[in-house]
């Protein structure tokens, strides 16, 4: 021993990965020649490398050199783009490492592995192989706790979720060639134990003895080697210091304690498989009372154990600050599921391995928020305009953050405003690259879709409301799109007025009508909504005419996920792409009748638009055809996309440009497309989806009167609510409107996207004029509403987290069912858009951004 201290040697294994694709790969010649370093070796498939870390007395300096280590290989293997990931094993469904039965090598229960495992082994000092089996044999029944703490490989090869914390550690012990120790005091007990096996002819030979405890083949030490490779640094130390602790201790006391007896092999077998079942997530077992125990209270019991050598080295402090840690922010295993349930891709589990591995990012202790209120240090109202009452998703009116968010304000914090600025580069790289980017008044070139990183969560239970609610809707209003245009009903019983209908901009007796009886008017509806109070949400506004935003929502999650993979949900959330599925079923199942086979769906957008990042992924993963009007010609009934001399039927248009540009647009045989679309639909020959006529549904002044449509049609009343509505068409209102024209906000009743409205209280005297003699004049063109105090969420600034208005836009699906019913189904997705700083406008163009939206499954 040097100065009294026994040294500690450190060997660990880590995976290779392919930084494109995270999978496996076979490159540790590669990367051996790159790194040229005799410290690193490669394992036998080529999947791991192996690195020594060398002996060492003191912790810290075993900290640095592995963290210097890691570093130097991960620079060397980014070269060839490949990554370093420790631990215990990966999923990789696909990837498959050939293994041959009969090789001397492979050992016994292990023929069929196709993927690499990966462990640590720490080695410390004793004065022979002897004492080093002495205390091997001893230090067995405390081990599965060191077992639970580096817990690290929870999933099977083929991606499924195992149930274990640890599956290379349960794997491992299928294998007749592996012990927890041997039941010896000797080396020489031990070498005879492996004879044994080996002349059995199950073993080739010892070098396939696996023992979790042993001494070390050259005699210098005692061996452990039974936990996973540990991505976290902190995690090794205290394996290590707990390890060296434990030696300390067990010697110390070697001459006084009596005869030993092990425990039975049924109970250290029970107690490694628990370890490996649970890690620090569970019980274990307490091999002294051979009963259950919780983990935390085990691992303070091998703490209070070894205390006095901790204190003995001067390195206890150390050893119990690393523990707090790693007890908040939970194990390995804990973390990838953690990192799985964001949108359940293996991918996410690989890319917070790789981060962890080179101490990019740490794991977080949720209990520790010192950062988090720095950060939220500046977290206060948005201007004169907001009142105290303003409802904060994230944070309470006492300034805590709510149970759903402190994950992700803890992990935000963690990362702190340099490194989130850095990440922010990284986001709006990824999203430049695909185009996603936008015109913003007073720019001249377009500008790149501001992102966000902290996403809105929508918890499960809040979701169901919404849906229920916004599901309600979408089949009211599609009652009243077919009353509408057809019986008229609802304008005869007078719950609708006439002259509120005519007034519509968007109401086209004519093209409306073009629909057949049972078919569709609104396949797709798109629902924007607020927050107004703790898990309540109203309707701001209905788009019936072509909702977009389902591949916006998908493209904002993939960048959350790839550029913040700490960031972990505290349950499974949805993924956003799977509403593209539901998509591409709706329309098919809009098709005519007479459509044969599987319905061909075109995705007819303007000239202009073609380099759109949005349309191109939904027509993409729809399995459509993009068109522009110029390629599309009515014919004998029905619609086709003419290239050259080939043509093909159109069975379904999904439409996604303004419907009275597509029906002035000239087709490909230069006659006007209006005349020839409007006969195929009425004829059958194409669905047109969404149909021409629907903005006499999602008039602003229309919407005034959805609550009594919903009663008029459904005989229900709204399952979620709207704001107040005055119409200025109506005399009285109009005058109460002009009355408080300086606290209402005022739209165009034809208005999109945002365009043209007025928030009173944002308004300058001279805005205020302006819009008072409007309303004076046309009147019938407006409608007002109450200020709807839209909610707010932190969002980053560039140098903390302030709060800024978040609007949400949901999406609900319409089909014909069976019976001539119409079946409505809202997929677990939304768009959230966020407003500038001081104002509560969330349209884009006018500078606002956006979030991801978590929505948690039930």
């Amino acid at each position: 021993m040097t100065a009294g201290q026994r040294w500690i040697r450190l060997e660990e294994e880590l995976h290779l990965v392919d930084l494109r694709t995270r999978r496996p790969v076979r490159r540790a010649a590669e990367v051996l020649a790159a790194v040229g370093d005799d410290c690193v070796h490669a394992a036998r498939h080529g999947a791991l490398v192996v690195v020594d870390h060398g002996e060492h007395t003191r912790l810290g300096s075993l900290a640095e050199t592995v963290r210097e280590r890691r570093d130097r290989l991960a620079e060397a293997a980014n070269g060839i783009r490949t990554g370093l990931v420790a631990a215990g094993a990966l999923a990789s469904p696909g990837v498959e490492f050939d293994t041959d039965p009969d090789e001397p090598d492979t050992a016994p229960g292990h023929e069929s592995r196709t993927r690499a495992a990966a462990r640590f082994r720490v080695t410390v000092e004793t004065a022979d192989a002897d004492e080093a089996q002495w205390v091997a044999r001893r230090v067995a029944p405390h081990a599965p706790v060191l077992l639970a703490l580096s817990a690290g490989s929870p999933y099977w090869a083929d991606g499924r979720d195992s149930g274990y914390a640890s599956t290379r550690a349960f794997e491992a012990r299928w294998s007749p060639s592996h012990f927890s120790a041997v039941r010896t005091d000797t080396a020489e007990g031990v070498l005879e134990a492996e004879d044994e096996l080996v002349a059995t002819g199950v073993v080739a030979d010892r070098e396939l003895v696996d023992i979790d405890v042993r001494p070390a083949r050259d005699g210098a030490g005692v061996e452990l080697r039974l936990c996973d490779s540990c991505s976290t640094v902190d995690t090794l130390v205290v394996v290590a210091g707990l390890f060296r602790a434990l030696v300390d201790t067990l010697l110390a006391g070697r001459d006084g304690g009596g005869d030993w007896e092990d425990p039975s092999p049924t109970l250290l077998a029970a107690a490694f498989w628990r370890a490996a079942r649970s890690g620090l997530e569970g019980d274990l077992v307490d091999v002294d009372t051979g009963r259950p125990r919780p983990a935390p209270e085990v691992l303070s019991a091998l703490v209070a154990l070894v205390s006095d050598r901790l204190d003995a080295s001067g390195e206890r402090e150390l050893v119990e600050d690393l523990l707090d840690g790693i007890r908040g922010a939970g194990t390995s295993a804990a973390r990838q599921r953690a990192a799985h349930r964001r949108r359940g891709r293996r991918n996410d589990v690989v890319a917070v391995l790789l981060a962890e591995t080179v101490g990019r990012i740490r794991p977080r202790d949720t209990a520790d928020d010192t950062g988090m209120r720095s950060m939220l240090s500046a977290y206060s109202p948005l201007g004169e305009a907001v009142t105290e009452d303003v409802h904060d998703e994230a944070i309470t009116t006492d300034g805590e953050p709510r149970p759903e968010y402190v994950d992700v304000l803890k992990a935000v914090s963690d990362l702190g405003a340099d490194e989130l600025r850095e990440r922010k580069k990284g986001v709006d790289a990824g999203l430049r690259e695909l185009g996603v980017t936008l015109k913003v008044y007073g720019k001249d070139e377009p500008q790149v879709f501001p992102l966000d990183a902290v996403p809105r969560i929508v918890p499960a239970d809040q979701w169901g409301r919404i849906s229920a609610g916004i599901e309600q809707r979408a089949r009211a209003m599609e009652l009243f799109l077919r009353d509408v245009y057809g019986p008229g009903e609802i304008i005869r019983a007078g719950v609708v007025p006439q002259d509120a209908l005519d007034r519509a901009p968007g109401f086209r007796p004519v093209t409306g009508r073009a629909v057949p009886e049972g078919a569709l008017h609104t396949p797709i509806a798109g629902v924007d909504l607020v927050s107004t109070a703790p898990g309540e949400w109203v309707v701001l506004e209905d788009n019936l005419r072509m909702p977009g935003g389902l591949a916006m929502a998908a493209a904002l999650r993939d960048r959350i996920a790839e550029n913040y993979p700490e960031f972990a949900a505290r349950g499974e959330i949805h993924d956003p792409r799977d509403a593209f599925e539901m998509l591409r079923a709706t329309l098919r199942a809009a098709a005519p009748e007479g459509a044969d086979g599987e319905p061909t769906v075109g995705v007819v957008i303007a000239e202009d638009e073609l380099s759109s990042f949005d349309l191109n992924q939904v027509t993409q993963a729809i399995g459509g055809t993009l068109v522009t009007p110029a390629e599309l010609r009515c014919d004998e009934g029905r619609l086709w996309r003419v290239d050259g001399g080939e043509r093909e039927a159109i069975d379904v248009l999904y439409v996604r440009m303004d419907e009275e540009m597509l029906l002035s647009s000239e087709g490909a045989d230069g006659t006007r497309l209006r005349h020839g679309l409007l006969a195929a639909m009425r004829d059958g020959g194409v669905a047109v989806v969404n149909a021409p006529g629907n903005g006499a549904a999602d008039d602003k002044a229309i919407y005034a009167l959805v609550p009594d449509i919903i009663d008029f049609y459904l005989g229900e009343k709204p399952l979620i609510g709207q704001v107040d509505t005055y119409l200025c068409s109506d005399p009285a209102q109009r005058a109460e409107v002009l009355d408080r024209l300086g606290e209402l906000v005022v739209k165009p009743i034809d208005g999109y996207g945002g365009s043209d409205i007025t928030v009173g209280p944002e308004c300058s005297p001279r805005e205020l004029d302006q819009r008072r003699e409007e309303l004076r004049r046309h009147g019938e063109r407006f409608v007002a509403q109450e200020v709807q105090p839209l909610s707010t969420l932190p969002t980053f600034d560039g140098r903390e987290l302030q709060r800024r208005h978040v609007d949400m836009r949901a999406f609900v699906m319409l089909r014909p069912g069976a019976n001539g019913e119409i079946l409505a189904s809202a997929p677990p997705v939304a768009l959230t858009r966020v407003a500038p700083a001081g104002t509560m406008v969330v349209n884009a163009s006018s500078g606002g951004g956006g979030k991801d939206t978590w929505i948690h499954r039930a």
